[in-house]
């Protein structure tokens, strides 16, 4: 095992109980995606490229995993195709992605297939996300899926996240577990906090070359703190994540013994599409100073705006350090800015840009501000999510 921590901290949740029920503020799937998109963002796994997500059903994780700037190739895997052809629009661009195109490309494709097969789609993926999918499985199905993800796949983290069964403590104050003794009608167990670590060893022992840490999303109530969290999640990482060297070679081919214990089963597209991206040819010395007229002609139509209380006299004053703080995600410096400042003969006087008035005095509309972001919302869950996940 190694400790962990999620690279933005934790974030600040509520878990209030009272005399007749208990809810989680945010939601615990909102609270499992916060930590999944912490993790897979986390640059110290040298930015992950292609990310592979079983289980992903009404795929609601996904407006979230595509924003994040490294990745280029998303597979979203799920058995029931149903569910699939009823919700694989999902993936589909918005008008806004070919407005604010990307930097880079980005292929996502939906594909129907089992977690425990071992298809070609699964080849050269950086990460695994399976969040509360394995209490879904029969026994022959959990004991593949180690097999298909580090012995097949060996991506360079993979994040596993189950309920944890000391948490029903807490519900059974308030309703009493379904009929098949879990919380969730399809659950075929739910593990303790012992018994998913016990899982996590038994993995790492096969396969060396991993490590795991475990955490949690859902807090106990005050007082309560004994019963752990109402999702565990188990991060691995490939040793050399780590700086720890591997064990055993990384291998494009998996052993005999491997092989036997896996299918060949070729997974069936859904759909695919390919996000239009933008590829920005610009210097940089370009691509600032483009960024210098748009926060110069910002700056000047606000004067102007307040005409009543600014007293320009036709030349606008921009204190030098205002400009740069807005033009730091260019990469620029203070020495970069004064030259390119210098080679535009801008005038700089006392700390300030001078910006004289001219027929040319209004804001540039093409350029759009690198700032904005048109983010999807995450919907809510749908009736058949489960009903202790909700609140």
């Amino acid at each position: 095992m190694f400790s962990y921590k999620l690279p933005c901290g934790d974030f600040h949740t509520v878990t209030a109980m009272t005399e007749t029920n208990i809810s989680f503020d945010p939601p615990v799937y909102e609270q499992r995606y916060c930590a999944a998109v912490q993790i897979l963002g986390d640059p110290k796994w040298g930015g992950i490229r292609k990310a592979v997500e079983f289980g992903c059903a009404e795929i609601r994780f996904f407006p979230l995993l595509r924003r994040i700037e490294t990745i280029e190739d998303i597979v979203l895997v799920d058995i029931d195709e149903a569910v699939l052809r009823k919700y694989m629009n999902r993936i589909d661009p918005l008008v806004s992605d070919h407005i604010r195109q990307r930097q880079c490309a980005l292929k996502v494709q939906v594909v129907q297939g089992n977690v425990a097969d071992s298809s070609e789609e699964l080849r050269d993926t950086d990460a695994v996300i399976a969040l509360e999918l394995i209490e879904h499985v029969y026994d022959d199905v959990l004991a593949k899926i180690p097999v298909n993800v580090f012995g097949f796949m060996q991506p360079k983290i993979a994040i596993f996240s189950t309920p944890n069964s000391d948490y029903n403590v807490i519900f059974t104050r308030f309703n009493p577990l379904l009929p098949n003794g879990f919380r969730h009608e399809d659950h075929k167990f739910e593990w303790t906090r012992e018994q998913f670590k016990t899982w996590c060893m038994g993995i790492v022992q096969k396969y060396p070359n991993y490590m795991f840490a475990l955490m949690g999303v859902g807090n106990p109530p005050q007082g309560y703190e004994t019963v752990g969290h109402v999702s565990q999640i188990a991060l691995f990482v490939r040793k050399d994540m780590l700086e720890i060297r591997l064990e055993h070679p990384l291998t494009s081919n998996v052993g005999k013994s491997t092989i036997s214990l896996l299918t060949t089963n070729r997974y069936q597209l859904m759909h695919g599409v390919t996000y239009p991206f933008h590829v920005d040819t610009r210097s940089e010395e370009q691509r600032i100073w483009d960024d210098v007229q748009y926060e110069l002609n910002c700056f000047k139509q606000y004067c102007k705006n307040q005409r009543g209380e600014c007293d320009c006299a036709g030349t606008h004053k921009m204190p030098i350090e205002i400009l740069l703080s807005r033009i730091h995600r260019t990469g620029a410096t203070r020495e970069i800015l004064d030259d390119i400042l210098k080679n535009k003969l801008i005038h700089v006087e006392d700390e300030f840009v001078l910006i004289e008035d001219s027929d040319e005095d209004s804001v540039n509309s093409s350029h759009s501000d690198p700032t904005e972001q048109n983010l999807n919302e995450v919907e809510l869950p749908g009736e058949d999510e489960e009903f202790w996940d909700i609140n």
